[in-house]
C-alpha cells in the first residue's frame, strides 16, 4: 500500500507532523495525507516519545519517515522536522488533522510553481468534532468577500492580525525555515510559534496568496495542545497583536521602510512615505468593514453575549 510514495526521493512537497500520544488519530491522519492525488511528496512525523501505542502504527507505513524521541517543546519537535525537510514546498498537518480536498497538494504546487511573487498559499480550513464529524467552516464570510492578495494582504493583517490556518498552508522551503520560531526566538513565539512565524513571515515582506477551498479539518478535542496551554497561549497571542501594532504605527509613522518581497526574498516593491495615508485608510476599511459584530447575525451575538456573562 502506498509504494508509490515509499520510491520518492526527491519530492516536491515535505508535510511535517507534530505528534504526542495521540495514536487513536494518527492513522486517519496519515490516510489523508497519503490519498493525495498529487505523488511527488513526502511525509515526516515528528514523535515526542509517545507511550500509546503511536510507534507501533508508524511502522505500518513505511513511506513515512519519523523518529520518536523526547522534546523539549514544540518548537523543537518542528525544528527537528524541518532539518529533515527534502522538498521544495513545506506544509503542516498536526496528528488529529487532515486534508479534506484530494488535490489541495497539487493546486498548491501549481500556484506556487507559476507564481514566484507568492511565497505561500492557503484556503479554507473546516473544524471536525473529536468524534469525526465535519462542523464549521472557519472564517466563511471570504467566501463572499475574499481577503486581499499579495501585497494588499498586509492592510488586511495590520488591521486585525489574521493568521494563515496552519493546518494547510504550503509554504516555500527556504522562507519557513529562515523564519519558523527556535531557540533564540522570543519567549512568546517559542510558546505559540505559528504566530511568531506569521509576524516575520509578514514584517519582512513575503506574498500570500489565497484559494477559495475547503482544503483540510483541524480536529477539536479535549486535550489538545490549545485547550491543555490556553493558559499560556494567551499572553503570547496578546504578545502578537501588540507586536502587531507597534509595527504598524512604526510604518504609518515613517519610522519604518517595508518591503515587498518575491519566493526567491528579492525585493519587489515597498511602500513609499507619501503612500501611508492611502495604507491607513486600507486598514480602517478593513477594521470596520469586517469587524466581526457587523457580520455575526443577531442571534450569534446573543449566543456569544450570553456565553460571556455565565463564564
Amino acid at each position: 500500500m502506498y509504494d508509490d510514495l515509499c520510491k520518492v526521493t526527491k519530492p516536491k512537497i515535505s508535510v511535517i507532523t507534530p505528534s504526542l500520544n495521540h495514536g487513536r488519530f494518527l492513522r486517519e491522519t496519515i490516510e489523508s495525507v497519503a490519498n493525495q492525488s498529487y505523488r511527488d511528496f513526502e511525509h515526516i512525523v515528528v514523535d515526542g516519545g509517545s507511550t500509546d501505542g503511536t510507534v507501533d502504527i508508524l511502522k505500518q507505513y513505511p513511506h513515512v519517515r519519523w523518529i520518536s524521541e523526547k522534546d523539549r517543546d514544540v518548537v523543537e519537535a518542528y525544528q527537528k522536522g524541518l532539518s529533515m525537510v527534502r522538498g521544495e514546498y513545506v506544509i503542516q498537518c498536526c496528528v488529529s488533522d487532515g486534508f479534506l480536498d484530494r488535490h489541495w497538494f497539487r493546486k498548491c504546487v501549481e500556484a506556487l510553481d507559476s507564481d514566484m511573487e507568492a511565497s505561500l498559499v492557503w484556503g479554507f480550513s473546516q473544524y471536525m468534532s473529536e468524534e469525526g464529524d465535519l462542523l464549521n467552516v472557519a472564517f466563511q464570510e471570504f467566501f463572499t468577500d475574499p481577503p486581499p492578495q499579495k501585497q494588499e494582504f498586509l492592510s488586511l493583517w495590520m488591521a486585525n492580525g489574521f493568521c494563515f490556518p496552519e493546518g494547510n498552508y504550503c509554504v516555500r522551503a527556504e522562507i519557513i525555515r529562515r523564519f519558523f520560531p527556535g531557540d533564540q526566538s522570543e519567549e512568546y513565539f517559542q510558546v505559540h510559534p505559528h504566530l511568531g512565524f506569521m509576524y516575520m513571515f509578514m514584517t519582512q515582506g513575503y506574498l500570500p496568496v489565497f484559494m477559495p477551498m475547503v482544503a483540510n479539518f483541524g480536529r477539536t478535542h479535549h486535550d489538545q495542545r490549545g485547550q491543555r496551554l490556553k493558559d499560556v497561549e494567551k499572553p503570547a497571542q496578546q504578545a502578537y497583536f501588540r507586536r502587531i501594532r507597534e509595527f504598524r504605527d512604526d510604518l504609518l509613522g515613517g519610522r519604518l521602510q517595508h518591503l515587498f518581497r518575491d519566493g526567491h526574498s528579492n525585493v519587489i516593491g515597498g511602500i513609499e512615505r507619501s503612500e501611508t495615508g492611502a495604507w491607513r485608510r486600507k486598514i480602517w476599511r478593513h477594521r470596520i468593514l469586517r469587524s466581526r459584530l457587523l457580520r455575526l447575525d443577531p442571534y450569534t451575538l446573543a449566543m456569544k453575549a450570553r456565553k460571556r456573562i455565565l463564564g
